[in-house]
């Protein structure tokens, strides 16, 4: 594993990914390239909107974090973003997230021991025969991390740092709602053979004549695969980000506090689960141990109004108003049930979601038994005698928001959801989860002035235990 991977493996494993004690200047830097000459690549704007999500969990405020998304995700914005914002006035003990997703490659360097070093690709990379420009260089991103005061950096990487070609993949099972993959990594013509494996050492030479001796390095890395392995995405977003983003939101919720190490254990088990042994990839951590084996303290939302709770909230503020409720009923107990009604303004589609105390998101209708989401206009009330399923109130007890979104374009919900399908596809169960994706289209509906506004709805009822 060539230097500059393993100092982002390791950024990702050390820095907490944590809203603990509130510091002066935390910094988040999301980066991704989808956008790129000659391979394109799905899922990257989901992956961003996962990782928003992953950092306000961290305890990342909106205005600690940059998106660098495809064209504003130019080598020289970044450039600028890693030696200047985010380092200028970060204390030591503040906290620092960096991530890309987007292709990795390999290009020749002069300044590298073997002539050749890893690079991750920017927007406007420009490809030539045995030279690629624009893209960032390992040693590069690892002299701008040693800048960085803070002792709590984080970096997570979804590409690929090595390989021989793109190509497409099946997936293992269709819970992803495509069958197929990418691979994430550039190949462009003259490209340099990978040089033979280096030493797996834990220093990180920042450059040719300093290196960071074992156990004083700031960061810790978690990187989307081996040195000899490639990195898979969809257009529901990153392999290797969506079993991370997966790992962190649950833990948030059952108030654990995993360490960087078991982020990598969850990565790659999600991986496993969706691919076939051939395509699999295997996240590597590296870094400072201490950090690495250290918690992840992250702050559960168990009062409500998490991150996908505040941001579905936002959705519908910007969109046409829409009567919703239940029945009436402002507080029940776990195990009764609830008849949602929605006064729809027009005929369109619906789509009504539920986020739990814990921040759950949910998406009630459509459903298993009700896959079709089209309405006419008038009042909407669900489920009916007719219907095949029930609404009750479960676990986790507190408050629950039910929000409902009309759209004039087909969007469902049910048919974006990552998980919650058999290997044919099929929805195993009778409600799924709300995905990246999912969030994406309706904030692509709320934001579209060419049509109708969306209309949506909100009510929050309380869940109370047993008697």
């Amino acid at each position: 594993m060539r230097t500059w991977l393993r100092l982002l493996v390791a950024l990702a494993a050390g820095a907490p990914l944590l809203a603990g004690p509130v510091h002066a200047s935390p910094r988040a830097l999301l980066i991704g390239v989808g956008d790129v000459r000659n391979f394109p690549l799905p899922g990257i704007d989901v992956d961003l909107d996962n990782m928003q999500k992953v950092a306000a969990i961290m305890g990342f405020e909106p205005g600690d974090i940059r998106v660098l998304y495809d064209e504003k995700a130019t080598y020289a914005n970044v450039r600028e973003a890693l030696s200047g914002w985010i380092k200028d006035g970060v204390g030591p003990d503040d906290h620092v997230l960096i991530y890309f997703s987007g292709h990795g490659t390999r290009v020749p360097d002069t300044q590298s021991a073997n002539g050749v070093d890893d690079a991750l690709v920017m927007h406007d990379a420009e490809p030539g025969h045995g030279m690629l420009k624009n893209v960032l260089l390992g040693r590069e991103l690892g002299a701008a991390i040693a800048k960085i005061p803070s002792h709590d950096v984080l970096v997570l990487v979804d590409a690929c740092h090595s390989g021989s070609a793109t190509r497409n993949i099946d997936l293992d099972n269709l819970s992803l709602g495509t069958s197929r993959a990418v691979k994430r990594f550039y190949t462009y013509p003259g490209m340099p053979a990978a040089p033979p494996a280096a030493p797996a050492t834990r220093g990180i030479n920042v450059t040719r004549a300093v290196s960071v001796p074992p156990g004083t390095e700031n960061y810790a890395a978690l990187s989307a695969a081996r040195d000899d392995e490639f990195a898979s995405g969809t257009e529901q977003g990153g392999m290797f980000t969506l079993g991370v983003v997966g790992e962190i939101q649950d833990a948030a919720r059952d108030g654990k506090h995993p360490t960087v190490d078991d982020l990598r254990a969850a990565a790659t088990t999600y991986i496993a689960a969706h691919l076939k042994e051939p395509d699999r990839s295997h996240p590597v951590v590296d870094g400072n141990q201490r950090l690495i084996r250290g918690a992840l303290e992250l702050i559960p939302s168990r009062d409500g109004q998490g991150p996908t709770w505040a941001s579905l909230v936002a959705l519908a503020a910007k969109s046409q108003t829409m009567k919703v409720s239940g029945g009436g009923a402002q507080a029940i107990r776990v195990g009764d049930k609830i008849v949602l009604q929605v006064d729809v303004p027009r005929p369109g589609y619906l789509n009504v979601v539920s986020v739990d105390s814990e921040d759950r998101a949910t998406v009630l209708f459509p459903n298993k038994f009700n896959t079709a989401n089209q309405v006419p206009a008038g009042l909407f009330s669900f489920p009916t005698p007719q219907m095949k399923f029930r609404v009750a109130a479960a676990p986790p007890t507190g408050p629950t928001l039910v929000v409902a979104f009309l759209t004039d374009k087909d969007v469902n919900l049910l048919n974006t959801g990552v998980e919650g399908r058999d290997a044919a596809g099929k929805m195993q169960e009778t409600f799924t989860e709300v995905n990246g994706r999912g969030t994406r289209a309706l904030k692509i509906e709320a934001s579209d002035a060419s049509d109708a506004p969306m209309a949506s709805g909100t009510f929050t009822v309380r869940v109370d235990p047993k008697p």
